[in-house]
């Protein structure tokens, strides 16, 4: 009779232990839960919350109601089903909340986008806006950085207005747990993988709003774990001195100044943004290759260093941005611990962030609409059955953008940055009435899509037909104590008309100031027969 393992497993021949294969049906996915205490609840010292005896509360409540929840869900929204799910706690909660949104799920694939309580564990993660800014007395102690406090109503809703193709937002959630939670096993020793990402890609795909929205959702997750998290966004530009050497000692006392935060209270969880980090960590191979100065050497130097002192800091996770992965340093890309591209949008992508903006403005009263746009999928349906309808008219704008875009093959070069601010910006232009309805607002795109292609193409022939201002071009420039003065050489000019006029020119002077000055300096001067 074969021998079995105390656990009942039957082993195999070399020691190996057969194991049956788990059933995915029994893996309990978890749905996360965003309450936001309301602004003037908070402000108000006279009412007291017990964060964690809310969060207990809010969990114990939903996960035994055998509700459904909708995932992107805002569970009060709707009066009678947040009645249902909330029970007892529905009045505390409409009183004392802002919003309970469903934001993610995590666990087995499913087909339904709903999720029942009896089969999901929910985690609910309670958190109050900070609207006021660092007092100025700090900000003088810390003048190449500005701090604030996380989560922030700045940031609020950045997060959910950033559109990607595939799921950059949720790998870089839990990429940053994972990173924080290995971090604390190592008890200050510091671990193999460096607290800090790098994300990389052309300007205006959104790197920057991504790092501040990263900082605003994990600051949320990690609630229960740190009193308070602080976003300190570097000022590179303020780093590059123009003082021999000093660029390396601000770039040092940055770092200091960091870890005296992080040992201070060990309790505050610290997120630090260097956006375009290569003005701080240009490659030093390329300086020296081009006899550069040594000074953009040394900050680099002191960056790696600083990087170095601070990596044992479990509440410390660093977040840089670039935009030429090329001309960083290669030893400050191998202490990137995670590195991620960030591209500029697809076709559909494209879409959904002009959708995401427009249903903003409507939101906010901009845009006067009851029709809620529908996602890509939809709207193409629309259009290919032949549908005028919001959807189908907002995708032929995007086909319109790319159509004007000379880089347009793949469909994926024009900017993130441009497409956010276009609704704004075409409203702002041609808005005319007290009003403004979304019909109106999409023509309003149209005429303004229309205009910048315009006005690009006639900067483009301009470039591409130099010689129409080659005239221009050949003459003199004569400059004198208080303007500018520029005399272009005809093809029948002579030296004798140009000596006459310098002759006047320095009379002139002469009359002013009582000496004779030096007017200009012949630049070109074109010979031609006499």
């Amino acid at each position: 009779m074969e021998e079995k393992s105390d656990d009942g497993k039957q082993p195999l021949e070399g020691g190996y232990v057969m194991v049956g294969k788990q059933d995915v049906s029994t893996i309990q996915g978890t749905l996360f839960i965003e309450a936001r205490i309301r602004d003037d609840v908070v402000s108000d010292p006279q009412l007291e919350i017990s964060v964690s005896k809310l969060r207990e509360d809010l969990e114990k409540q939903l996960s035994s109601s055998n509700a459904t929840f909708e995932l992107l869900e805002d569970i009060l929204a709707h009066e009678r089903a947040a009645e249902r799910k909330l029970g007892p706690f529905y009045q505390c909660s409409k009183s004392g909340l802002q919003s309970l949104k469903v934001v993610e799920y995590l666990g087995p694939e499913t087909l339904e986008g709903c999720f029942n309580s009896s089969s999901i564990r929910i985690k609910v993660h309670v958190y109050a806006l900070h609207h006021t800014p660092r007092s100025l007395a700090e900000d003088k102690d810390f003048p190449e950085a500005e701090i604030t406090q996380m989560p922030h109503g700045l940031f609020e809703g950045k997060w959910d207005e950033l559109v990607f193709e595939d799921d950059i937002k949720g790998d870089l959630i839990w990429m940053m747990t994972n990173i924080l939670r290995f971090s604390q096993r190592f008890d200050g020793s510091g671990g193999e993988m460096n607290p800090l990402i790098l994300l990389y890609g052309p300007p205006g795909t959104g790197k920057t709003s991504l790092c501040q929205g990263l900082a605003q959702k994990i600051s949320i997750r990690l609630s229960s774990t740190y009193k308070k998290t602080e976003l300190i966004q570097i000022k590179t530009a303020a780093l590059m001195s123009k003082y021999y050497s000093e660029s390396a000692k601000q770039v040092d006392k940055i770092f200091m100044k960091i870890s005296h935060m992080c040992q201070e209270d060990p309790e505050r969880f610290i997120c630090v943004l260097i956006d375009e980090v290569e003005s701080i960590a240009s490659s030093r191979q390329a300086v020296m290759m081009r006899s550069e100065s040594q000074d953009s050497l040394r900050a680099t130097n002191a960056l790696l260093t600083g990087l170095d002192r601070t990596r044992s800091y479990p509440n410390l996770i660093f977040l840089c941005t670039s935009n030429m992965l090329e001309s960083l340093d290669s030893a400050f890309v191998d202490r990137c611990g995670l590195k991620r591209s960030v591209d500029p949008p697809s076709f559909a992508s494209q879409y959904e962030i002009l959708r995401s903006r427009t249903q903003k403005l409507i939101a906010r009263g901009v845009i006067r609409s009851l029709e809620v746009l529908p996602s890509y999928i939809d709207a193409d349906l629309d259009s290919d059955a032949g549908k005028a309808n919001a959807g189908s008219k907002l995708l032929t704008l995007v086909k319109l953008i790319r159509s004007g875009n000379t880089h347009a093959q793949s469909g994926t070069e024009i900017s993130a940055r441009s497409l956010t601010q276009l609704p704004e910006q075409a409203i702002l232009r041609y808005l005319r009435e007290e009003e403004c309805d979304l019909d109106l607002a999409l023509d309003f795109f149209e005429r303004f899509v229309l205009s910048e292609q315009s006005q690009s193409k006639r900067y483009e022939d301009k470039n591409a037909n130099p010689e129409n201002d080659a005239e221009e071009s050949e003459g003199i420039e004569l400059r004198g104590r208080k303007r500018n003065l520029k005399i272009v050489l005809e093809e029948d000019s002579t030296i004798d008309k140009l000596e006459e006029v310098l002759a006047e020119l320095r009379r002139r002077a002469k009359e002013v100031t009582g000496q004779v000055k030096e007017v200009g300096e012949v630049k070109e001067v074109k010979e031609v027969p006499l």
